[in-house]
């Protein structure tokens, strides 16, 4: 039993960080591991010590376990800990790092690799006489002539996998082998491993996990249950702990198989058993993730526990300081994850500079994160940039905190989810527990249109008023005198300002009762303003706003509630001269094919010569994990092909040239 010095951090991002201050809180030293991506990372000033990983690649930076391995012993640290993804489910590198006389904070290479195949993990949990859904292994080959045998729908998945990828949904018999193929591509990609195997689809299924933690000493501790229901692309959105879905009775029978899953492989330190819960209660074994989970916080937050604190613990062989029953739930956590990416562009993943990052500051209320202002998001990663969790004293007040955050939360340079998920948040899905994990995929039209519904229903004149008081109210300090201090407004009383293309005519009316603006006839007074730097806080007829405002050259951008607008004046000279510039077109830019985004070339389906038609698939690039399939905008003749696979692209490099 010892307790560490030292520990190195073989990971990235926001669990990087959330480590290192697990480690800091037990006074443990640490080392982080970056790439040239990540230089700026909190992760990197926070910890002790950081150590650059030299190399372009994943499998050069944090995939290579040797490296990782080698730097550790260099730098005299006692302990590895892999956070979740990359190595933390690697078997292999789980054994070198004790053979390398290190501890990996983790669970046993042979629990690793007993969970980590799916087609040998069912066969054990079934076993045990935990419920599982029907399922055929075996080969491509193997697996479509076991097709008629299927009862569809069905889930193809990878025998590896995890993290939502090498999913593919079958609704017959002829689209099996197309979803085979797709899977099995992705499997390879991600995984290193095309093993496949398909299992009954269950189209309304509640998404359920346990967590657990279990020490040297055969001790096996539940933290209750999650609710992951939320989730687009088989990718968890919205976490909540516990779960609203199921009774005390159903609860007991979900954390006792999951004991009795981790106590019969003798599994040591933290991991979650989740589960499939059907539309009449009936619950099946999922998988297992030996690691930490991201969404752990939900459950810290329920339980007033510290779950990587006890993964430090556990794995210095020290015996659990907690006894079952002392884990008990008290009130309810939300967890949000906040991406890169614009919902508004089919999730498109998005990179580039962080002008602006700006959380409030409220009990009960955790942001993780790795990110911070000025800071470049990589589009070399996960779109997961930080993970936005409150508690409240029950679900209803835990969304209306959430509601509440989401709103004050600013941040430009990037697209973000932040729309996206404050209005899921407020819908009556989420309220009213009407979930599964389908459900964003198959109403995301529906969804789209309440968050637009919800846009739409903002008023637009507290966004004008707040223009005008960004670009002409310059002091902090609230009070009545400043309006008599602006010169502007008694030689330009009227304006005229466009919103989204919207026009709205207004005018500042100063009277002896106070200071009012007239938006498009109606009279708004305006006090208690508050400024910093370019966050406004005002109070417009009696209620308090937040506005988030950033001057481009072409417009203002207002961030209000979750949602951006762009306004624009013939008041502000600056842009009345850039809208009056005249900006040429050329008038064949559809023959030239050019990446919207940063990312890689991951397939390339068409040669020189060849003949396209519209609509046509021409190539798919991957950035951030997701595949963005690139079609021809007209009929036309391939000219030139530009890049190769496996090839890193930049935003607007040219990748196909046609010809009409």
């Amino acid at each position: 039993m010892m307790k560490f010095k030292k520990i190195l951090i073989a990971n990235r991002g926001e669990i990087a960080v959330r480590i290192i201050r697990a480690a800091q809180k037990n006074g443990i030293c640490t080392v982080a591991v970056y790439a040239t991506d990540d230089a700026e990372s909190l992760h990197v000033s926070l910890a002790d010590e950081a150590v650059f990983l030299d190399g372009k690649t994943l499998n050069e930076t944090y995939l290579h376990q040797q490296k990782i391995i080698q730097i550790a012993k260099k730098s005299g640290v006692e302990a590895i800990h892999p956070g979740y993804g990359f190595l933390s489910e690697n078997a292999g590198f789980a054994k070198k790092v004790a053979d390398a006389g290190l501890v990996f904070i983790g669970p046993s290479p042979e629990n690793i690799r007993l969970m980590g195949e799916k087609n040998q993990a069912f066969k054990y949990v079934e076993s045990l006489g935990i419920p599982i859904l029907p399922s055929f292994r075996g080969t491509v080959a193997e697996l479509v002539r076991h097709s008629s045998e299927m009862e569809f729908p069905v889930m193809v998945k990878a025998s590896a996998g995890g993290g939502g990828k090498g999913m593919v949904i079958c609704n017959s018999g002829e689209e099996l082998l197309p979803a085979l193929d797709k899977a099995e591509r992705q499997a390879i990609s991600y995984f290193g491993n095309g093993e496949l195997f398909v299992e009954k689809y269950l189209p309304k299924a509640r998404h359920l996990e346990v967590q657990l933690l279990a020490d040297h000493h055969g001790n096996v501790l539940h933290f209750f249950e999650r609710e992951c229901s939320v989730q687009r692309r088989f990718q968890k959105i919205i976490e909540e702990a516990p779960s609203p879905s199921i009774n005390e009775e159903l609860r007991n029978q979900l954390t006792s198989a999951a004991v009795k899953i981790a106590q019969s492989m003798n599994y040591r330190n933290a991991g979650t058993i989740e589960f499939l819960l059907d539309e009449n209660g009936h619950f099946y074994f999922l998988e297992m993730n030996t690691r930490i989970q991201v969404e752990h916080p939900v459950t810290e937050m329920i339980t007033n526990t510290d779950l990587v604190s006890l993964q430090l613990q556990v794995a210095g062989g020290n015996e659990l300081s907690l006894k079952q029953k002392d884990i008990r739930i008290s009130g309810h956590a939300i967890e949000v994850r906040l991406c890169a990416e614009d919902a508004e562009n089919n999730f498109k993943p998005s990179a580039g500079k962080l002008a602006h990052w700006q959380f409030p500051k409220k009990e009960n209320l955790r942001i993780e994160t790795f990110v911070k202002e000025g800071m470049t998001v990589s589009p070399n990663y996960d779109s997961l940039i930080a993970k936005i969790i409150v508690w409240g004293e029950n679900r209803t007040d835990a969304i209306d905190q959430m509601q509440q955050v989401l709103s004050e939360t600013c941040i430009s340079g990037v697209h973000t989810n932040l729309p996206f998920l404050s209005g899921l948040i407020e819908s009556e899905q989420i309220s009213g527990n009407n979930m599964y994990t389908r459900f964003v995929d198959e109403n995301l039209e529906l969804l789209n249109n309440q968050i637009q519904e919800k846009k739409n229903r903002l008023d637009k004149n507290r966004l004008v008023i707040a223009y005008f008081v960004f670009h002409f109210y310059q002091q902090k300090n609230s009070g009545n005198s400043v309006w008599d201090q602006i010169g502007f407004w008694r030689i330009n009383s009227s304006f005229e300002v466009t919103v989204d293309g919207s026009k709205f005519d207004g005018s500042f009316v100063p009277n002896t009762q106070g200071q009012f603006f007239r938006i498009n006839e109606k009279t708004y007074p305006v006090s208690a303003i508050q400024r910093n730097g370019n966050l406004l806080e005002l109070e417009i007829d009696g209620q308090t706003g937040i506005f988030f405002c950033v001057e481009n050259k072409h417009d203002t951008l207002i961030l209000h509630n979750g949602f951006l607008f762009s306004l624009r004046s013939n008041l502000l000279i600056n842009q009345a001269l850039v809208l009056n510039k005249n900006v040429a077109l050329t008038n064949n830019f559809q023959n030239l094919i050019c990446a919207d985004l940063f990312g890689r070339v991951l397939k390339i389906n068409v040669c020189d010569g060849d003949v396209v038609t519209s609509g046509q698939t021409l190539l798919t690039l991957e950035s951030m994990k997701t595949e963005i399939h690139v079609l021809c905008p007209v009929n036309a003749r391939v000219k030139m092909v530009h890049v190769k696979t496996g090839e890193t692209v930049a935003e607007k490099q040219l990748l196909i040239e046609l010809e009409t």
